[in-house]
């Protein structure tokens, strides 16, 4: 055998480089986008139903007491279900479930999404129409909810639980009367690099000039994001001082948890922007009770906010799509709604689970709702709660903040397109609250391609 060139042996050295650094890579990437202490994808396509979503962040895991509920309820042929939890992260959980559709698996039959991506999702046929039997009872769910799993005039998915945001505030916290005047200096938020910076963005821009505008199907025109959208963004950039919780809270990078932390360690000034569901965590924390009273409160915000929350739908190529109807008609009832909000502080989607009558969306109609406990002393199925400090009046305020933030909540933009349009938004919503230069005219072209699905950048 001859001896190899120079140039052979160089080229060898370099593509033995090249393979290491791209293995190297790819293990950083896995490590990443599958974090171990989270259940991987099945291997298979089993005889029971699998739920897969993110992270149950209710007090007392309810999503999964529902599924649990499910399998002891003796419903006949039913098969039992398991519940798959694929990342706490929104962001990865969007990417975990798209690629996971996207190699044609069956191992997945309902997914738990974010509204947002339906639009996506639908139109990549990974999901499948609903028929009838999910359905049932339709007109009992928020119209505005409903309307979020909805693709080119079909029913994709129905609403599991709804986010609004609501306003937390302590015992001496001043609490904004305008929209103007929200969001404070003592106001905390979830501004990290991630969908909470998207979602407080567009509320900080319907608040301060542009409340039509980045929101439903309607698309922005090139003066509605220069004369009102970016000087709205820079008018709350005003407020981000130095030392304050809205710049903490911002340069710090909070989600939700670093959040809750900061409104639990704060000040009896503090005022935090959240979900529903952190009303259960502050309610059972001992440092925010003094004896029988809670040291804050909640109301819903002076203006508008954002209608988000989680949606189920059928995987396109789940084998057993009538049971998993079956399931979803579970998870939405009126009994099960009822169970996530008292037990768990997620808001429900549908009116009668406040005892509301369909269509009537009122504050003083909201009726007063049984604690978690009281279900639990009634309903062997309500299981999994924990007794705490949340009495009836209590619960009842909640759901009265939760109805009036409903009054003035609007959904994202609805896009094919929602994760090219989040990144790039929160970018340059980033750039423009740490006082960067960025031109009108560069943001509403970075915008406007993002909704095209284009990557773009202020």
């Amino acid at each position: 055998m001859g001896h190899k060139s120079i140039r052979e042996r160089t080229r060898e050295h370099w593509l033995a480089a090249v393979l290491c650094a791209v293995a190297g890579a790819l293990i950083v990437v896995l490590a990443v986008v599958v974090p171990p202490s989270y259940d991987a994808l099945p291997d298979a396509c089993g005889e029971q139903l699998t739920i897969a979503g993110g992270s149950d962040v209710s007090l007392g895991n309810q999503r999964r007491a529902l599924v649990e509920s499910w399998n002891e309820g003796g419903r006949g042929s039913r098969p039992k279900a398991r519940l798959v939890e694929v990342s706490p992260s929104a962001d990865l959980q969007y990417s975990q479930l798209k690629a996971a559709q996207e190699t044609g698996t069956c191992a997945y039959d309902v997914l738990i999404m974010d509204a947002q991506w339906t639009a996506e999702f639908a139109r990549d046929g990974h999901l499948k129409a609903l028929g009838a039997s999910a359905l049932a009872g339709s007109q009992d769910f928020f119209p505005a909810a409903l309307a979020m799993g909805v693709y080119a005039g079909r029913q994709y998915a129905v609403p599991f639980n709804l986010d609004v945001g609501l306003l937390y505030h302590r015992d001496k916290a001043k609490v904004p009367a305008q929209p103007r005047d929200w969001p404070s200096e003592t106001h905390t938020a979830q501004l990290g690099d991630y969908e909470g910076l998207t979602v407080n963005a567009l509320e900080f821009a319907w608040n301060h000039g542009a409340a039509d505008v980045l929101t439903g199907t309607r698309r922005p025109t090139r003066a509605d994001l220069t004369d009102r959208v970016h000087p709205a963004l820079k008018a709350v950039a005003q407020r981000m001082r130095p030392g304050k919780p809205l710049w903490t809270s911002f340069m710090r990078g909070f989600k939700e948890q670093e959040s809750i932390d900061a409104f639990t360690d704060g000040g009896d000034d503090a005022l935090l922007r959240h979900w529903p569901y952190a009303y259960r965590h502050f309610a059972n924390d001992p440092r925010l009770r003094d004896g029988g009273n809670l040291r804050f409160g909640v109301t819903a915000p002076p203006g508008h906010t954002v209608l988000g929350g989680q949606s189920l739908a059928i995987s396109a190529r789940s084998r057993h799509e009538k049971d998993a109807q079956a399931l979803i008609q579970y998870l939405t009832g009126t009994e099960s709604q009822q169970q996530i909000f008292a037990c768990g502080g997620f808001a429900p989607t549908r009116f009668s689970a406040f005892g509301l009558s369909p269509g009537v969306l009122r504050q003083d109609a909201v009726r007063p709702i049984a604690t978690c406990s009281e279900r639990q002393a009634t309903n062997r199925d309500n299981a999994g709660g924990e007794p705490d400090s949340v009495t009836p009046e209590r619960l009842t305020e909640l759901a009265k903040a939760v109805v009036a933030a409903l009054e003035r909540a609007r959904p994202r933009p609805v896009t094919e397109h929602y994760a090219t349009f989040s990144t790039t938004f929160r970018n340059c919503a980033r750039k423009i609250l740490t006082g960067a230069n960025v031109p009108p005219e560069a943001f509403a072209e970075a915008i406007n391609a993002s909704l095209d699905g284009k990557t773009a950048t202020c």
